[in-house]
């Protein structure tokens, strides 16, 4: 019997009722059986620490799909374009009918246009020449193509989905959802019911109660010890890069050709986390991009990790439906390594990953690891 799926790319920092609509909305339109969150772990896209480990954010992800599959940490901690191309090529091996993400636009011919211009532009001696001249991707994009729905956060990430799916010549289906009453970035929480996650972590960092009604009541529960403690992680950040010299820094990934000099200069004299963010700081380096670097930094992921593949997919939470699909996947694709957990005989396909949750929980004290929790089970009424 065939199933129909349709992936979800996210990050889920935490799961709140933009994504309970998102997740909800994208199964009725694309008319999927099954809905699959491929999901950041322990480390997230903006450069940080996520503020719940990735068991957490597993379990509360299932309020609103069916099954969540770990995002590789080198994918997770990338720009939009690496980003995008692991979560398709991991939505391509799990074998996905669809993909739906979020955008400000909301019309999917919209994005794909954009998407076929940056593709072409990308091959013009122009784009080759702002690259060689060390000018960020954003910058070169809005000073060469006069195209607003470009310059939108949601829309980038969606466009750089459609080149994905382009350049692989996929099959999948992309579909897009406008993003309803709140913006990527908003920090206020002025709705009744929707709000950014930036709004919903600066809730929870403030010891608030705001964020209650903004994500789904069954997962009010989750919502204990989120991790946040700047000091801490420059203590750790200041202790990595101290044990770098310059040549071992510059094979970290993400690492542009002579930012490893300023980093050991600044990490000298810097006295905070925000601190250190500002005297690296320059028109070159965007904020998400520095701290990516710092966290390459340290998890010592380096250059020489880059993959073009996915050799196995991480299952860490589903529901009686998402067992049903992976067992409807395991007929159909015998050949794939679907991991629901994490032994001897397949600890190599996940090395980076087990080492961020180690390093996680050296941050946050917590103690739950890739060895000691198995796959969460669950079956929950979708709210």
């Amino acid at each position: 019997m065939q199933m129909k799926s349709v992936a979800l790319i996210t990050e889920y920092n935490p799961f709140h009722n933009g994504h309970l609509y998102h997740a909800q909305t994208a199964k009725k339109m694309t008319q999927a059986d099954i809905t699959i969150a491929i999901m950041s772990g322990h480390f997230v896209m903006r450069g940080m620490p996520a503020m719940f480990n990735k068991f957490q954010r597993a379990r509360m992800a299932l309020a609103g799909v069916d099954l969540v599959i770990e995002l590789p940490l080198i994918g997770a901690l990338s720009s939009s374009d690496y980003f995008a191309k692991m979560g398709v090529l991991m939505a391509e091996y799990l074998s996905a009918d669809a993909l739906c993400f979020g955008s400000e636009d909301g019309n999917i011919d919209h994005l794909q246009q954009a998407a076929t211009q940056l593709l072409s532009f990308e091959n013009t001696a122009t784009y080759h020449q702002a690259i060689k001249e060390g000018k960020t991707y954003a910058r070169i994009v809005a000073e060469s193509l006069e195209n607003n729905i470009m310059r939108e956060p949601n829309n980038i990430l969606g466009i750089a989905y459609l080149k994905q799916l382009q350049i692989l010549n996929s099959s999948i289906t992309p579909y897009t959802i406008q993003r309803q009453h709140t913006q990527h970035h908003q920090q206020n929480i002025n709705h009744e019911t929707f709000a950014s996650g930036s709004a919903i972590r600066e809730s929870l960092i403030k010891g608030s109660t705001t964020w209650h009604d903004m994500v789904p009541e069954v997962n009010h529960h989750l919502f204990n010890m989120p991790f946040y403690d700047q000091q801490r992680l420059f203590d750790f950040l200041k202790l990595t890069i101290s044990q770098h010299d310059a040549r071992s820094l510059s094979r970290i990934y993400t690492m542009s050709e002579g930012f490893e000099h300023r980093l050991i200069k600044c990490i000298q004299s810097a006295t905070s986390y925000d601190n250190l963010m500002q005297q690296l700081k320059t028109k070159r380096y965007t904020y998400t991009h520095i701290q990516r670097v710092l966290m390459n930094v340290l998890l010592n992921i380096v250059k020489d990790d880059v993959t073009h593949t996915i050799d196995a997919a991480r299952v860490l939470a589903m529901s009686a439906q998402g067992q049903a699909y992976l067992k409807w996947l395991k007929q159909n694709a015998p050949d794939r390594q679907i991991i629901t957990n994490i032994n001897q005989s397949n600890v190599s396909f996940f090395t980076n990953e087990i080492k961020a949750t180690n390093i996680y929980n050296v941050l946050t004290g917590q103690t739950q690891t890739d060895f000691n929790t198995p796959v969460f089970i669950d079956n929950y009424n979708k709210v």
